[in-house]
């Protein structure tokens, strides 16, 4: 099975809200009601920045991942660094389920790890997939959970 996670928009709209709202913030504090805050253009400084930096990772490039589970349960991970990049890059890593691996009805939360020791961190929201595709891919991801694999204590919520 082979699925192609795309970044989720709805955790980019929330980032988005999130951001705005620290604007506002900071909009408050300096300029409506400066008077009602101990050091109140610091604390401007401090939502402004929040939101800013907020702001800037909604609208920066994100990476779309490609996992391909095979039948053995061996699992390689593709990393396509740009979202109008045409194709994926042609080389993936293979790597492993690690423990703490979260597979939820809403979320999947991977933690892979390569040969070398690195380790990767794997959002897929629902809305990162398909339907059908994210429900493939939690089936097989939760079959790898239940082998006598360093996974098998992975967590697992149906």
């Amino acid at each position: 099975m082979s699925a192609l996670v795309a970044p989720s928009r709805s955790l980019r709209t929330m980032l988005a809200l999130f951001a705005l709202a620290n604007i506002g913030a900071a909009v408050a504090v300096a300029v409506v009601l400066p008077e009602r805050f101990a050091g109140a253009q610091l604390c401007a400084v401090f939502f402004l920045l929040a939101g800013l930096i907020s702001l800037h990772g909604c609208v920066s490039a994100t990476k779309t991942h490609q996992i391909d589970v095979s039948g053995t349960g061996a699992i390689r991970l593709t990393v396509q660094q740009e979202m109008g990049a045409d194709t994926l890059a042609s080389s993936g890593i293979v790597v492993m389920l690690l423990p703490e691996t979260l597979v939820w009805s809403q979320l999947l939360l991977l933690h892979l790890g390569d040969a070398h020791g690195k380790r990767t961190v794997v959002p897929v929201l629902r809305d990162s997939l398909a339907r059908p595709e994210y429900r493939a891919l939690r089936v097989a991801l939760g079959g790898l959970c239940g082998r006598g694999s360093p996974a098998a204590t992975t967590n697992e919520i149906l």
